[in-house]
């Protein structure tokens, strides 16, 4: 049978470790059954041989070592992949969060409204294909967005009316232009032309937009009137000019694109200086097969060309000389924390002293060298003097481990007590004698954490099942539930986290519950002038009612967990001390 459950294993270890958590986890509980009759087989064929219970030693076999060898293996690829999992939800939340952002900028309606709806169209469908969040910031997320979408239509119903106003105007306006453009293919002054042509495209431009029902129609008659000025124009201008002003046309694009690259330059780190770097020398080996232009123009335009690029490389100069001074800034920073973690190697404070090193290594991630060899060089100090001190707290609590091997065989006597309970008749004599049990418990002291997993969840199983059994009342049995919770994670190995989790989780709850209340009372003042025996105010009071039960309940389970969580602090605080 172990055998299958090696088997299982090594199958399941080459699969994701979210998707099999749940797999492995029936594995675990039939292995622990067949290890656990295994073991009481054997020590009960010890007894009838004539041994004595507390004297059994039941040795585990290699198959049982290989068995624990895959649990944790799945143990460190599962922790792995909850840590990616959290990673990417932080990267989402950040992502859900701009979203929201822009959708509240786009609340302004300061663009035109077709644009505006594409934008939140864009963004909505982004946040579709935006990945999950952690739960617990899943709902104030979703409330922002759902906010920030109603703002908008709200605005935009005020934007649209005077946009509609306003349509209405420019398309007079650009009629009225229209026909002063057409007219000028009958001008006879080509300056003139040259001219107007260049205001009433400005002019079109300013104006705006017009209904969506009419600009598809408009924009084709000023292209073609355009189409038709120009070409007369064309027809005057050819030959060599003609090439010359294709030639400025040419590099006043080029001049644009230059203007573009300068103008992305604030703020960029080294390898976009790079691409952009790139980009300009394309554009300077483009500038150098356009042919001239009019002489009046070629002087200017090639200043212009020739300004934008020396701006773009003594900016660039500038950059990394201020690049070289910030890494001599980030080599001192980070020798300031090789310090710290150097003067912290010797500290015993191990709690404290964990999650500084932690912080450090937190802080050391967001200063980075662009020097890899000079950043290896201190990394191997600032982790040299990190491992310093996680090596001895490994070592301390080994040593703590092998102190507490000779509470197992009391562990294991209680345990036996408890399997050999039987409930009576007296559902109060029956808890109290289960209390006793579950004190002894607590009072036979800690165990190596090789061996705290299996007694641990062995008795609090038993004892679960006990309490399920007993002829209780519903509020009375979850409290001694709860209690029996409490108590496993009191005795697990992260017993400060757990506990901190499930506070967290019960004062959501209550903060959740208050809030419910807070809205069924609001709904109370729509019943100031009603009768006693209205049947909706009955209802909305008898909700409160049971909405501020749930708080005692909950209130009560969180002053438990908070005196557990109290009872850790003192108890560290003292080990410091001492």
């Amino acid at each position: 049978m172990k055998t299958e459950i090696i088997t299982k294993l090594e199958e399941l270890l080459k699969q994701n470790a979210g998707e099999v958590a749940n797999d492995v986890r029936i594995l675990q509980k039939e292995y622990q059954r067949l290890w656990t009759t295994e073991f009481e087989t054997a020590k009960q064929s010890f007894i009838d041989d004539g041994g004595k219970a507390k004297e059994f030693v039941y040795e585990k076999k290699a198959e049982d070592n290989k068995v624990a060898e895959l649990f944790e293996a799945f143990n460190k690829l599962k922790k792995e992949d909850d840590n990616r999992i959290a990673q990417e939800q932080n990267k989402n939340l950040l992502i859900r969060q701009e979203i929201v952002a822009k959708i509240k900028d786009l609340t302004q309606v300061s663009t035109t409204v077709g644009a505006a709806v594409k934008k939140l169209q864009e963004l909505q469908t982004q946040w579709k294909e935006t990945g999950a969040v952690s739960s617990h910031k899943y709902k104030e997320i979703q409330g922002e967005y759902s906010k920030a979408i109603e703002d908008f239509y709200y605005n935009l119903k005020i934007f649209k009316e005077l946009q509609d106003h306003d349509l209405k105007k420019n398309f007079e306006l650009k009629t009225e232009l229209l026909g002063k453009l057409q007219g000028l293919t009958s001008l006879e002054n080509i300056k003139e032309v040259e001219r107007l042509i260049k205001i009433y495209r400005n002019d079109w431009e300013d104006i705006g937009p017009v209904p969506n029902d009419k600009w598809e129609i408009m924009k084709q008659d000023f292209r073609k009137a355009l189409e038709d000025v120009y070409a007369r124009l064309k027809t005057h201008y050819h030959g060599i000019e003609e090439k010359k002003e294709n030639n400025l046309a040419a590099k006043k694009e080029l001049v644009e694109l230059a203007k573009a690259v300068l103008a992305q330059t604030d703020g960029i780190d080294v390898p976009k200086w790079n691409e952009f770097t790139n980009q300009l020398i394309e554009l300077q080996n483009k500038w150098k097969t356009i042919g001239r232009t009019s002489q009046k123009d070629n002087e200017a335009i090639w200043t212009e060309f020739r300004t934008i690029c020396d701006t773009f490389f003594e900016k660039k100069k500038s950059h990394f000389a201020l690049v070289h001074e910030k890494q001599g800034d980030l080599k001192k920073i980070k020798m300031g924390f090789i310090e710290k973690a150097e003067a912290l190697g010797a500290s015993t404070d191990w709690q404290k002293t964990s999650q500084d090193l932690m912080r450090l290594q937190d802080d050391w991630k967001k200063h980075i060298l662009v020097n890899d060899k000079e950043e290896g060089k201190l990394f191997f100090r600032f982790r040299k003097a990190c491992n310093a001190f996680f090596d001895a707290k490994k070592a301390h609590f080994e040593g703590i481990n092998a102190s507490l091997e000779a509470n197992i065989a009391g562990k294991e006597e209680i345990l036996n007590k408890l399997n050999a309970f039987e409930l009576n008749g007296d559902a109060s004599e029956s808890i109290e004698q289960l209390k006793q049990i579950a004190a002894e418990w607590n009072a036979a002291g800690q165990i190596p954490a090789k061996d705290k997993k299996r007694l641990n969840d062995a008795f609090f199983a038993k004892l679960d099942e006990f309490y399920d059994k007993l002829n209780m009342n519903k509020n009375d049995k979850a409290l001694f539930q709860f209690k029996s919770k409490i108590e496993r994670m009191v005795n697990s190995d992260n017993a400060f986290d757990s506990l901190m989790r499930e506070a967290e989780y019960l004062k959501k709850q209550m903060d959740e519950i208050t809030n419910s209340i807070r809205t069924y009372e609001n709904n109370l003042g729509f019943f100031k002038h009603a009768k006693g025996d209205n049947p909706l105010l009955k209802e909305v009071t008898e909700k409160i009612a049971v909405e501020r039960e749930k708080i005692d309940g909950f209130s009560a389970k969180r002053k438990l967990v908070t005196d557990e969580l109290t009872k850790i602090r003192m108890a560290s605080k003292k080990e410091v001390e001492a």
